[in-house]
């Protein structure tokens, strides 16, 4: 069986920033790999280009320029967001409000969204708006542990069963 949409595979992998010799960002094992049903939007295009017709047990590592995984980096997506945004009923979450968190947000048609506080002052907050790794290289290295068919349940939702192998 090969890696294809609508199976469900299970993989480990290590993130790294630019290269294969760049820091190390995220590490996902074998004791808890990352499963999730091919082809569905859970993965980055062009990382499920790159494990597309694996076989279970094959090994992969690879990288992603910038443009074919979080974009660049746009000085566009750094704004100023009036604090009224984040009052509730007429109170303002000072706590909520701290140089370098993410916030949660969403846009009018209601897709959620993070920003990252840059500063606060007065009544603005300037927040840029670009995905974390924006204008990052990525290397990634892994492997895939086990691919099944996915069920109907799963090809539904785009999700893996709870407690479901592969």
């Amino acid at each position: 069986m090969i890696v294809e949409r609508n199976k469900v595979v299970s993989f480990t992998y290590e993130l790294k920033l630019q290269n294969q010799e760049g820091e190390s960002i995220q590490q996902v094992n074998k004791s808890k790999p990352l499963r999730i049903v091919f082809g569905r939007g859970n993965l980055l295009e062009h990382f499920e280009g790159k494990i597309k017709g694996l076989s279970k047990g094959d090994l992969f590592e690879f990288e992603l320029r910038s443009e074919e995984s979080y974009g660049a980096y746009n000085e566009k997506a750094i704004t100023e967001v009036d604090k009224d945004v984040f009052t509730k009923e007429g109170d303002l979450d000072e706590e909520m409000l701290v140089i370098g968190d993410y916030i949660p947000m969403e846009n009018e048609s209601g897709l959620p969204f993070n920003g990252k506080i840059l500063e606060i002052t007065g009544n603005t907050i300037k927040m840029d708006f670009n995905h974390p790794l924006a204008g990052q290289d990525l290397f990634f290295k892994g492997q895939i542990l086990d691919i099944r068919e996915a069920t109907q349940s799963e090809i539904e939702t785009g999700m893996v069963k709870p407690g479901g192998k592969a």
